[in-house]
């Protein structure tokens, strides 16, 4: 059992890397980083959004954050604005243009495009029942 589960923790590291790979190679044909992606998209979906709580829910470094919202600001994409309820938290906002990066990013990106390609050449059955076991599996972890 051991080789088995070796084998299948480098099969879940090598289809992420991949996976990673594409989503960078999309970011940056866009002209941002797959960071600056999960920024807008965090933005996207929750606007207003107070800095300080995106800091807190993204898994990288709270020190990079700035530099991308900064960098995001900077290319138009988000912008910040003092909370009307407290003047020191800074709310964010996603501007059009970050929007329509955001869209395109979405659908043009060649990780989803990728994995969509490999699902299709499995039964519908198949793909239920992986995403079963991919659930399972991560409920244990």
């Amino acid at each position: 059992m051991a080789a088995d589960s070796m084998d299948i923790y480098q099969s879940f590291f090598r289809i992420t890397r991949q996976l990673k790979k594409l989503a960078f190679h999309s970011a940056a044909n866009l002209g941002v980083t797959v960071h600056q992606i999960n920024i807008l998209e965090s933005v996207r979906l929750n606007p207003g959004r107070k800095q300080k709580e995106l800091t807190e829910q993204l898994v990288f470094a709270k020190s990079r954050v700035s530099v991308h919202i900064d960098q995001l600001v900077e290319k138009g994409l988000i912008i910040r604005e003092p909370s009307e309820q407290d003047r020191r938290e800074i709310q964010l906002f996603i501007t059009t243009a970050g929007e329509e990066l955001c869209l395109l990013y979405n659908q043009e990106a060649a990780s989803y495009k990728a994995l969509s390609g490999a699902l299709e050449q499995l039964s519908s059955d198949d793909v239920e029942k992986l995403h079963q076991l991919h659930q399972q599996i991560l409920s244990h972890l």
